[in-house]
């Protein structure tokens, strides 16, 4: 039996929540329903939509990334800015001149 890559954030497993884009380049929060490891691929549950819209993607898609860039971008943060700032480097005094 084949097995799914190693992907950083995402677990390849029934009930595992992924962000998925449809065929609108629109992404969403999305749960898998299934895996079919002979072909590699697996179905995806676009939360709060009909099952009718759920899709069959290849689980090495670039159309599946983690979920949680969707709570870094709701906080106006990426990835990069999320690193704190040490406090020794903001001044709260203006320079004198």
């Amino acid at each position: 039996m084949k097995t799914p890559p190693d992907r950083s954030g995402i677990t390849f497993e029934v009930g595992a929540q992924l962000e998925a884009r449809d065929r609108q380049k629109n992404w969403y929060a999305a749960t898998i329903e299934k895996i079919d490891y002979d072909k590699e691929r697996v179905l995806v549950h676009y939360r709060q939509w009909s099952r009718r819209h759920n899709e069959w993607f290849h689980w090495s898609s670039p159309y599946l990334r983690p979920l949680e860039r969707v709570s870094l971008r709701r906080q106006g943060l990426n990835a990069q800015q999320s690193q704190p700032v040490p406090l020794g480097s903001v001044s709260s005094e203006p320079e004198p001149l």
